[in-house]
């Protein structure tokens, strides 16, 4: 083996050892923290003021949303907050069951185009001020819904929150309360099934599991208009169209260009389409995507708010795209999808959840992989004909 290759394979291994040792110290310290300053349940409590903690990204928050109508319906007289990223914020800001919104942008979740040292900065700002507002609201139960660090766990204990559900496999554990399993062995179980084993831990009844579903904000007059103003219709009933939303927060998931052409023909002979999008990279996808399409089709890139792509997607025939938060969405307002998954991740636990969801991948034995590869035969492989529905 060349020195190269010797180092390609030493740097991976150090790294990994490097973070199995800091998660074990994290969690040992984490341990002499809750023994050192014990904050244990009341005997007897009925939650007032729940906090859900979830720094992920949009999807994931999308689907965090499931968890409440369960919250809801088991104890109706609770307000409901969240903690989320602030690049996911939107998702529960405004929503008719959310009373409180917390941002923490934790360093390790951060996407932005920015160095490790200005992530850091804004995360001890930003948990600082979140910190501050969780005490002051007098939260009585938390739940720490992602599987692993950072799951704010750490955010609750300190804020003195009596009831603290968290996972087990978290490495922050011993900071919690009450600790519920995440679910490994069952791969079809989804993302959102998975996240409701915190609501199991606080002996919730199953008549009320039963009523989780994503339930996003209704839209709002103004969101409304904004749609109309990106078709240049006067009514949303006048015009029929569906969306096409390419991007993924991570390239390795999307499809080139070619792909998403050939779904567009065959869009447009249904009604308008609709290329929705953020950001230079997906504008630029986008555009080369539109050459050569015949019409009618509208890029809408950059020009929808969040609350807008909610609308947009609610009032489509039909959204086509990758693993991303746009089938998450499509799914909690009950609009037919047909989304393209690779197995990196595993297709079953993180399909969106909707009766008229339609996930296609070419199934292969090396998924789920976690990291992906070069070659991405499970996402590459679909034929946008099987998509478009034309075969």
């Amino acid at each position: 083996m060349n020195e190269r290759g010797a180092h390609s394979h030493f740097y991976p291994r150090m790294k990994a050892r490097l973070r199995r040792v800091l998660g074990i110290a994290l969690r040992a310290g984490a341990g002499c923290a809750a023994r050192m300053r014990p904050r244990r349940e009341p005997r007897e409590w009925t939650p007032r003021r729940i906090l859900v903690l979830n720094g992920a990204h949009i999807g994931d928050l999308v689907i965090a949303t499931s968890l409440i109508p369960v919250l809801r319906s088991a104890y109706p007289e609770a307000q409901i907050g969240f903690a989320v990223g602030s690049w996911g914020a939107m998702v529960v800001r405004d929503h008719p069951d959310v009373a409180w919104v917390h941002e923490i942008d934790h360093w390790r979740m951060n996407r932005k185009a920015a160095g490790r040292l200005r992530k850091l900065t804004d995360y001890a700002k930003s948990r600082k001020r979140a910190l501050r507002e969780i005490r002051a609201t007098g939260y009585d139960v938390s739940l720490s819904i992602y599987p692993v660090y950072p799951d704010f766990l750490d955010v609750a204990w300190q804020a003195g929150i009596p009831v603290r559900v968290g996972y087990g496999s978290s490495r922050l554990a011993p900071l919690a309360t009450r600790l519920a399993e995440f679910p490994v062995s069952n791969a079809f179980l989804t993302q959102g099934a998975r996240q409701a084993e915190t609501l199991r831990a606080l002996g919730i009844e199953e008549k009320d599991m039963e009523k989780r579903r994503p339930l996003l904000a209704p839209d709002s007059e103004a969101a409304v208009r904004e749609v109309c103003g990106v078709l240049g219709a006067a009514d949303l009933s006048a015009v029929r169209y569906r969306i096409i939303h390419m991007g993924s927060g991570a390239e390795s998931r999307e499809l080139p260009v070619e792909f998403w052409r050939e779904i567009a023909a065959a869009a447009a002979a249904e009604g308008v389409v609709m290329f929705t999008g953020r950001g230079p990279r997906e504008a630029k996808a986008v555009a080369k995507a539109m050459e050569g399409v015949p019409g009618p089709w509208i890029d809408a890139c950059d020009r929808l708010s969040w609350k807008g792509f909610v609308a947009a997607v609610r009032h489509a025939e039909m959204l086509y795209g990758v693993e991303s938060m746009a089938g998450h969405v499509a799914g909690a307002v009950g609009t037919p999808c047909r989304v393209v998954y690779g197995g990196a991740s595993g297709v079953g636990r993180w399909r969106p959840e909707g009766a008229s969801c339609m996930v296609f991948t070419e199934h292969v034995a090396c998924a789920p992989c976690i990291h992906g590869c070069e070659g991405a035969e499970c996402l590459r492989s679909v034929a946008a004909k099987q998509v478009a529905g034309t075969r």
